[in-house]
């Protein structure tokens, strides 16, 4: 059984088939068969629209060709015993296509030095341009060179020339070198050569704690150390009456307790080098002289699956845009990395892409590829771009699909990487941003007012050996190729198999090989889009926490720096912590209940009320520091407008962050347990609109939460109601997570906060220019939607002829069809004519939207069985 596929020169935009003679399938047969004349005037109508719908307004031309090819249609016709009017119709469109495949191969096409075909981009939108300046084109076997030279200009690159260059693989044996002795040893594992003893030492560096140590380090490790013993040693008094109960609880606190002081002197040193740091980088402005000079071509990334089309194509403008504000769109080339798998989603990209790159004219490249598999998510889909294209450019700049990224920042951090040519990942933060619910004020405001002293500090002990984020950072290629290959974790999933979450692991690999991992925490410019309610913010979670468990397995991994094992547990701990805060809650209780009596209260005593208060404190402190640099050390963005309630922000956000915490608790215990449990998560796009939250959906999602608090607050009022009080900020929470919710989730709230100057942001007040124009970007796409056909994408890409050229000249740039067996494509073409093509389900239509011949055949059965109801949707 044979697959379809276009693959000859004409076939390569509409199949080889179009060649075939119908009347020598028949050469017995004598007499010449009598079409009536009403079908052929149908025939020529049907010619006579399909040319319309290409663009040609000449009505004698049309009425002239339309002639000539159903007079054609009716020669090759004529000794078929079976002719009638449908069939008539059906050969004239055939011969139709295959006039229109000839000249658009002969602009969109051309052969390399050893005479094979290279596809060289797509004319898109220009097509009904370029055929009313020469219609006659359409007429001969060959057009002339003055019509090809012009067309060649309008044409449209839609991928670079790739140069094939595999990633190296990487060994990550999961135990360090003493680790593996040891297992040798006990023979737990078979001794076997270890690769890593063979490789050259210039990719080898000491990575022992003591040769990381530095002065930073050590202030921080000694006061951290030193709170969480005087911490554990003030709770050892406290539950010693407890018995059997005071080392699980004592041994959990430690644990707890250290990730609280890490943070809390993290934030505190941060404030001082806001404070007392006189540290200023020297950078260039766009203005200065030699601004762009020496610095190379690097490629900007936009890795997409199955988002809002709208969205991304205007972020990716506003970039754009703002890069040729500084002149500086020629140092750069775009690229949109579609791993879409919603068929519909997927011909809406082309659309906008093809819209895009007339908007942005010449002197700004945008790039379109989709993948028809998305191998490895989106580790796989970088790890694409790099083994096709990335021997063209030394950087590449990852974002996401809700990133904006300034014209400015996007140079500086080229410039940063060719000063230091030891740096392997520059990641810039990003800042939340757009958002208007009341949930995600709440984060924007957190993220610019505290995030600030956070990373400063984390940038301060971090040094060299920082993180990777996913997305806004700027990588060197060659390195990342020859290090950052995804190993497949041992086992299966969900803590085995592929690595979900793989920033922080090519962050390792590429520390590991002795690249530089830096954070520019003094870079503006860097933006993104947090969710809008709790809801959607707890899916992302899950997901997330799915991949940060993962890395429990990589913590003694061979050859990671320290630094890099301490990233690793932090974003492990920050969901186990979820379920170790509840187990303790749970064991401090039980503890207390079971002791009972003096024994009981001693756990409440006064003691226990200065380490509450102190515990209180360290988590609480960090917001006032952020306040204390917004006053007294500004940032550019902190507007006097942002100033002047902030403090009143602090409070309600802080007031909100107490009594989502314990939700976020048990949501976060839920997850953990899910994925230790082997429950797979489904990786699928984001909700990135501002969406508020129904009854419904609330109490689908809090009932438990709700009825958790009910049971624990009774419990408590009736066996030990002096704990009621110590636990009244997580009670709170879960009693009233379902109002809490909504009213978290309501963009009404969010707007009046913003309209009394509460949780406001800088960039709200003054709008950064590449913001601006990601608005106006965004309503103007919005506006066209809202005028735009309502027709079924995949019915319109199959009825205007236009469009499908559009389309297979991209997926001829793919060159990674997926197959269509011929009866398959029998079965489709009778379910089509029979139900319409609102009967294919969504695979069968991605999948034929994934091959040229398919396409082809399916337009050809449409355009002949009645006519497009609606002009070209991206002219």
């Amino acid at each position: 059984m044979s697959h379809l596929s276009s693959t000859t020169d004409v076939g390569a935009v509409f199949g080889h088939s179009f060649d075939t003679d119908l009347g020598s399938v028949f050469p017995h047969v004598p007499a010449l068969v009598e079409i009536p004349e009403s079908d052929v005037r149908s025939a020529k109508m049907v010619v006579a629209e399909y040319l319309r719908d290409l663009g040609l307004t000449d009505p004698e031309f049309i009425a002239a060709e339309s002639k000539r090819i159903v007079s054609d249609a009716l020669e090759q016709i004529a000794t078929d015993p079976k002719a009638n009017g449908k069939r008539l119709r059906k050969l004239a469109v055939r011969l139709t296509v295959k006039k229109l495949a000839k000249w658009v191969h002969a602009i969109e096409v051309e052969n390399d030095a050893s005479d094979s075909p290279i596809p060289t981009g797509v004319i898109g939108a220009h097509l009904p341009e370029l055929l009313n300046q020469h219609p006659e084109g359409l007429l001969g076997d060959t057009l002339p060179e003055p019509l090809v030279a012009n067309a060649k200009t309008k044409r449209k690159q839609v991928v670079p020339h790739s140069k094939p260059k595999e990633m190296t693989k990487q060994e990550l044996p999961l135990l360090p070198r003493w680790g593996k002795q040891l297992a040798e040893k006990l023979g737990w594992q078979q001794a076997k050569r270890d690769q890593r003893d063979q490789a050259p030492a210039s990719q080898q560096t000491d990575c022992s704690v003591l040769n990381c140590f530095n002065v930073t380090r050590g202030l921080l490790a000694f006061l951290t150390v030193l709170t969480t013993g005087a911490a554990a040693a003030a709770y050892w008094e406290t539950v010693s009456a407890t018995g059997f109960f005071q080392y699980p609880l004592v041994a959990l606190f430690v644990l707890l307790f250290f990730w609280i002081a890490f943070s809390f002197w993290t934030a505190s040193m941060g404030l001082a080098s806001i404070l007392f740091s006189k540290k200023q980088k020297n950078t260039l402005s766009p203005g200065d002289e030699g601004y762009l000079a020496g610095l190379p071509r690097s490629a900007i990334l936009m890795p997409i699956y199955n988002e809002d089309t709208s969205s991304v194509m205007a972020n990716l403008k506003a970039v754009a845009l703002s890069l040729k504000s500084i002149a500086a769109a020629e140092k750069f080339d775009l690229f949109v990395l579609s791993d879409t798998t919603n068929p519909d989603i997927w011909l809406e990209e082309e659309r906008a892409w093809a819209k895009l790159v007339i908007d942005l004219g010449d002197s700004c490249n945008v790039y379109y590829r989709h993948r028809p598999k998305n191998v490895s998510r989106k580790a796989g889909n970088i790890a694409d771009f790099c083994q096709r294209w990335g021997d063209h450019y030394p950087y590449m700049i990852v974002l996401d699909a809700d990133s904006v990224m300034d014209g400015a920042t996007l140079v500086e951090m080229v410039r940063r990487m060719e000063n230091d040519p030891k740096i392997g990942i520059l990641q810039v933060p990003p800042t939340p941003v757009n958002r208007q619910s009341f949930f995600a004020r709440t984060q924007q405001f957190a993220a610019q007012v505290y995030g600030r002293v956070f990373l400063e500090g984390f940038a301060l002990w971090s040094e060299c050996d920082g993180n990777y984020w996913g997305h806004n950072a700027i990588i060197r290629i060659k390195p990342f190729m020859e290090h950052c290959d995804l190993p497949v974790l041992p086992g299966n999933g969900p803590l085995g198999g592929e690595i979900l979450s793989h920033d922080f692991v090519e962050a390792a690999l590429m520390r590991r090989a002795g690249w530089k991992i830096c954070l520019a925490h003094d870079l503006q410019g860097s933006y993104e889009e947090c969710p809008t309610t709790m809801l959607d913010y707890a899916q992302r979670d899950q997901r997330w926490c799915q991949g940060n468990m993962q890395h429990m397995g990589l913590l003694l991994a061979d050859g990671f720096h320290p630094a890099s094992r301490l990233h690793l547990s932090m974003g492990v701990m920050s969901y186990l912590s979820s379920p170790l805060w509840l187990v303790f809650l749970s064991l401090s209780l039980i503890a207390a209940i079971i002791s009972g009596g003096s024994e009981g209260n001693a756990i409440l005593g006064g003691l226990a009320g200065g380490l509450f208060a102190a515990t209180m404190g360290m988590l609480l402190l960090p917001k006032a520091f952020g306040l204390i640099a917004l006053y007294l050390r500004p940032a550019p963005h902190d507007t006097p407008e942002v100033r002047e309630k902030a403090w009143m922000s602090v409070l309600l956000e802080t007031a909100i962050a107490i009594l989502i915490a314990p939700i976020m608790m048990l949501l976060h215990s839920q997850f953990v347990l899910a994925t230790l449990r082997g429950k797979k998560v489904k990786w699928n796009a984001q909700q990135r609109d501002d969406t508020g939250v129904s009854l419904g959906d609330a109490i689908m999602m809090h009932w438990g939460h709700t009825l958790i608090g009910l049971v624990v607050t009774t419990g408590l009022f009736m066996t030990a109601p002096a704990f009621l009080f110590w636990l009244s900020p997580v009670l709170v929470g879960l009693l009233f997570s379902v109002p809490i919710s909504m009213v978290l989730g309501s963009l009404e709230i969010g707007r009046n906060l913003k309209k009394n100057g509460l949780l406001m942001i800088g960039e709200e007040v003054h709008s950064p220019e590449v913001l601006t124009a990601q608005k106006t970007a965004l309503a103007q796409a919005f506006r066209e939607k809202q005028g735009a056909s309502r027709t079924d994408p995949f019915q319109l890409v199959l009825e205007d002829p236009a469009y499908l050229v559009l389309h297979l000249g991209i997926l001829r740039t793919a060159d990674r069809e997926i197959p269509v067996f011929r009866d398959q494509l029998m079965e489709i073409q009778a379910i089509v004519k029979k139900d319409g093509l609102q009967a294919l389900p969504p695979q069968v239509r991605f999948q034929v939207q994934n091959n040229r011949y398919a396409m082809e055949q399916l337009h050809i059965q449409l355009r002949s069985q009645r006519q497009p109801k609606s002009a070209l949707a991206y002219r």
